[in-house]
């Protein structure tokens, strides 16, 4: 029922809209000019970080150590990029991947929301006063025009300069729309006096933010509308208490999408904004009186409004920092009990976590939003899929549960013991519990990786696309390998049920050299390979004499000298892209490139 009122409602609204611009030119100019400005700021955003190279974010990434840093870093970044969602939403994606802290992020956030007054200074001071459509020429001229470069920073360049001449454009039609409105009736006329007005334009203001998805485009159409004459003084400044209401919006909707890291920030830009309009709703005629105060100061007249709005707009923002700076130490604290870490995957090997079962643990949608977060999340989920590999080939090749802690000669004695049945795992079904869902999201998450990316970051991204299929190959090479070892593991042939042993204990060896990878540094990593495929090809060498001379001895006949040749290729393939997968966890193990490149033409 609500699936088929949504699919009702939202064509009827567009309908009605279509039909207020045919009826009002002014309307249908006044929307254009709300189109141009939203996807201007879209432009801008879009061009500034493929035109710095991901200079923002990583100045973002590496500036927010501390409140006061990260609270310079929010106002200066917002200031530049002119869209307090873009910091927000980065600073939602960088505490959800990792690579800041809550500190950081919660300085980052209450700094956005200083920075952002800066778009309502420039406009009042020069924005409705200037030709913008004039200015907006040339930008859009050469901003359709570089944008079509392959070259990153000229493309960049060319969408920041479009994404400008959107917004000057933007605004000045919207300008025109509300100045079109004196002849056919007076917006100002349906002011609402006390503070029944102050409660209903606060509404309006946060809705039109929630619609727009952005609160620059209300304080514009605020200023515009003031400047026009068809909105009063006193409910402009509601209109600017709602409009940064409605920004909370969007970070909340980010927020669905992430972890509780990420949604730490969302929960700093609802608190600020809730609480600092409650305060400013409470202290309403101080402000007034403040702003009035500081005009007289600056020598405004009585009757610049626009001017005023924006002191309005800043002291209204300073005035939520000095109430809620003294307690972000006491937020930060609460945000992270409220807000917990979510519980990660066990470390030691052969505990298969109930709670990883057929899905990823880090990623999420929030991280989409840059590339950096991106392979951060990508990089973190390829660690937790290569340990539930290491466990399901364990469980495969029946191990011991407490393999990690054991030591080589103990491993040899435990393969050969018998082993229970309740511990004879299916690999196919361990397979379906908890690898096939994991690699799934992250197929699923590359798939939505929508930004630019640099070269580096592009390798990047292939070694871990790569680096998850060998993972996932190895895993099935063992359940193929399972499929003999579960009919001759209690074999009375004694011949038969030794060279399984065999078999597996060298799979034991192999996981335990895996697990000691992460203990060496980079410059050991070539010799530890080389000794790797050295053992295992004095194995594989032993393994086949052996086998050659139990078959001339009639110890074993055809048929099961075939399956353990097929076996131990099927370890060779487990060894070989289990070391391939490591290769992509940047622990040091080496990987020859036009190896990597064959895997991956056979794998297309």
């Amino acid at each position: 029922m609500e699936r088929s009122i949504g699919r009702i409602w939202f064509p009827a609204l567009l309908l009605l809209l279509l039909g207020l611009m045919i009826w009002s030119t002014e309307l249908a100019t006044l929307a254009a000019g709300v189109g141009l400005f939203v996807m201007g700021i879209g432009r801008l955003e879009e061009g500034f970080r493929a035109f710095s190279g991901g200079a923002l974010e990583r100045w973002l990434k590496w500036s927010t150590s501390g409140l006061w840093k990260s609270l310079l870093v929010g106002i200066v970044s917002t200031a530049a990029v002119q869209s307090s969602t873009l910091v927000t939403l980065l600073g939602i994606a960088f505490l959800s991947a990792g690579l800041i802290n809550t500190l950081g992020g919660v300085g980052l956030t209450l700094g956005a929301n200083l920075g952002t007054t800066s778009g309502a200074w420039l406009i009042a001071l020069a924005g409705l006063k200037l030709n913008m459509a004039q200015l907006s020429m040339p930008m859009l001229a050469f901003g359709v025009f570089l944008a079509r470069r392959e070259e990153a920073g000229w493309r960049g360049g060319g969408l920041a300069l479009l994404g400008i001449g959107l917004v000057f454009l933007g605004i000045d039609l919207m300008k025109t729309g509300f100045s079109g409105f004196e002849g056919a009736f007076d917006l100002a006329r349906f002011a609402v006096d006390g503070w029944a007005g102050v409660f209903l334009f606060v509404l309006i203001g946060a809705l039109a933010t929630v619609i727009m998805q952005s609160s620059h485009a209300t304080l514009v159409l605020t200023l515009a509308a003031l400047a026009a004459g068809q909105v009063n003084y006193d409910n402009a400044l509601a209109l600017v208490i709602g409009a940064n209401l409605g920004s909370t919006a969007t970070a909340l909707f980010a927020a669905i999408g992430s972890n509780n890291a990420g949604r730490r920030i969302a929960a700093t830009h609802l608190i600020f904004n809730l609480v600092t309009a409650g305060g400013a709703l409470l202290m309403l005629h101080p402000l007034v009186a403040a702003v009035e105060w500081l005009a007289q100061l600056a020598g405004l007249g009585s009757d610049e409004h626009m001017l005023k709005l924006a002191i309005f707009h800043t002291l209204y923002n300073v005035f939520g920092l000095a109430l809620t700076l003294p307690w972000a130490l006491l937020l930060v604290r609460l945000l992270e009990r409220w807000l917990p870490d979510e519980p990660r995957p066990p470390e030691a090997e052969g505990l298969l976590s109930e709670r990883s079962r057929a899905h990823g643990l880090y990623v999420n949608d929030s991280a989409l939003v840059h590339a950096d977060t991106a392979l951060k999340v990508l990089g973190q989920e390829l660690q937790h899929l290569a340990q539930l590999s290491r466990q399901v080939v364990g469980a495969a090749m029946y191990l011991p549960g407490n393999l990690a802690e054991m030591s080589t000669v103990q491993l040899h004695q435990a393969v050969r013991q018998p082993v229970p049945m309740e511990l004879r795992e299916d690999a196919d079904a361990l397979y379906e519990q908890h690898i096939k869902g994991v690699f799934a999201d992250m197929v699923d998450f590359m798939s939505r990786l929508d930004v630019s990316l640099l070269p580096e970051q592009q390798h990047a991204l292939l070694n871990t696309t790569m680096a998850a299929r060998d993972l996932v190959t190895a895993v099935k090479a063992a359940r193929h390998l399972q499929v003999n070892l579960r009919k001759h593991i209690d074999s009375p042939h004694p011949v038969l049920r030794e060279a399984y042993s065999r078999l597996r204990e060298q799979c034991g060896l192999l996981l335990l050299e895996l697990r000691d990878w992460a203990n060496h540094a980079d410059s050991d990593a070539a010799y530890l390979l080389q000794d790797s495929d050295a053992r295992a090809a004095l194995f594989t060498s032993d393994f086949q004499r052996t086998l050659q001379q139990q078959l001339r001895n009639r110890e074993l006949d055809g048929w099961q000298a075939t399956s353990l040749l097929n076996d131990l290729n099927y370890l060779d393939r487990i060894r070989r892209h289990l070391l391939r997968g490591h290769a992509g966890l940047g622990q040091g193990v080496p990987v020859n490139d036009e190896e990597r490149l064959e895997q991956a033409v056979n794998l297309a």
